[in-house]
């Protein structure tokens, strides 16, 4: 259960709710996208911040997402 509510998509800022959108795509949840929809400065701030990440990282894809799928079995989170 989380310590701070998501909003419902409904209630997500109309400039970030493609963020959301994308999120839920791509990992089948946007409850943490959703609650940093709070502050839509912030959100926006860590999509930039995750996107030069994919851009310009040097960590080869397929070790990054080998390791977003082992973390995601640590904590339990349906990836």
């Amino acid at each position: 259960m989380p310590r701070i509510e998501p909003l419902s998509i409904d209630d997500v800022d109309d400039e970030i709710r493609h963020l959301c959108e994308d999120a839920e795509r791509q990992s089948g949840t946007s409850a943490s996208t959703r609650t940093y929809a709070k502050n839509p400065a912030v959100l926006k701030a860590l999509a930039a911040f995750r996107g030069a990440l994919a851009r310009e990282g040097t960590i080869d894809p397929v070790l990054r997402e080998l390791v977003r799928i082992k973390i995601a079995g640590l904590n339990a989170c349906r990836y």
